[in-house]
């Protein structure tokens, strides 16, 4: 009846975790089409200018990093850090218990999973601004070559026709999307969740800076990209820093909210307030073994009496008497029996 019982509960429990699995893919789905519509077909609001405007009339050049190549390297480097977090704390020379390859794998593919979800909500929001303001790019003069009436110059021209088709049309639509930067927050959101991921995961103890060094890597990494926006002419230096800002906010965001069950680690919680001075000795988030009460040892003496003879008197052993201190731990003192005193 009891195993009938357990098999009727674990079919159940699979139904529940089956009919969760269909529905979150469903919604991820519902948000990560129209982020890739925005994203391709997006057409942004056509923004005026002033024709003496020095901020729009850089070069165009060629993107230092792709939007294909960020992409790539994105998931190349989420991938390389995931692999590498399991590998260090494996080989930890210190990890009190072995590494569970089921339960750590499952938790690397539930972190995958929350790393997804704040990657389609940081891509919709960087669409959705970049087409309803249509900020000019730096190199917008130079991509659009705009053609208008001159004699309004140099006033605010609101009525223009974009003329140049050196870079191609999607390059001209493009340069009407510079705020915020994409690059910038993409690669930000990848170094700010990952830096979390490391600060709760990574349990280590042959080094103290290992940590700190991966993760100012990813955040250096993610600066660069932004800078070489800036230099590529493609952002301005606003466009960047809202992005980064983007970035790092719905990481955070993510981490506090689904992400907050799934990061369970042994250390302080660096999102939080609540901190322990207690050690834990373990390498690995998963599967950790609980603390347990101290036991009390077993009395060395055994609690009877024995003989022995000394100047041809036989005197008795004192007795062990149980007797419970304020910790309710059984303890052993020795107690003389009743009118056995020296030199009786």
């Amino acid at each position: 009846m009891d195993s009938a019982s357990k098999s009727r509960q674990s079919r159940s429990r699979m139904q529940l975790v089956t009919v969760q699995v269909i529905i979150d893919v469903a919604l991820w789905i519902s948000v990560a089409l129209p982020t890739l519509f925005l994203f391709l077909q997006g057409t942004p609001y056509k923004t005026g200018f002033f024709c003496d405007d020095k901020s729009l009339s850089y070069p165009y050049k060629p993107d230092t990093v792709s939007t294909t190549v960020l992409i790539v390297a994105g998931c190349v480097i989420s991938l390389g850090i995931f692999m590498l977090t399991e590998v260090l704390n494996s080989v930890d020379s210190k990890c009190r218990r072995p590494c569970q390859p089921v339960g750590d794998t499952i938790f690397c593919v539930k972190s995958c999973c929350v790393f997804l979800v704040g990657f389609v909500i940081q891509e919709l929001v960087v669409e959705v601004v970049k087409n309803k303001m249509g900020v000019l790019r730096p190199n917008f003069f130079d991509v659009c070559k705009p053609s208008f009436n001159r004699t309004l110059c140099p006033g605010y021209i609101a009525e223009y026709t974009c003329t140049g088709s050196d870079y191609g049309g999607h390059t001209v639509g493009e340069s009407r999307k510079s705020f915020p930067s994409g690059h910038a927050a993409f690669s930000m959101y990848i170094a700010a969740f990952f830096c979390i991921y490391i600060q709760k995961r990574l349990q280590i103890k042959f080094s103290r800076i290992l940590k700190f060094y991966l993760q100012s890597g990813l955040l250096f990494l993610a600066i660069l990209c932004g800078i070489g926006r800036v230099k590529d002419n493609m952002h301005h230096p606003s466009d960047v820093i809202a992005g980064n800002i983007l970035g790092i906010t719905v990481a955070i965001f993510v981490c506090k909210t689904i992400g907050q069950n799934i990061f369970k680690s042994p250390t302080v919680d660096i999102l939080s307030t609540n901190t322990t001075n207690k050690p834990r000795d373990c390498c690995c988030s998963v599967g950790q073994i609980p603390d347990r009460e101290p036991q009390t040892p077993s009395p060395l003496l055994p609690n009877e009496y024995f003989h022995q003879v000394s100047d041809g008197l036989q005197t008795s052993v004192p007795t062990l008497k149980p007797v419970r201190n304020k910790n309710t731990r059984t303890l052993t003192i020795p107690v003389k029996p009743i009118g056995q005193f020296e030199g009786v």
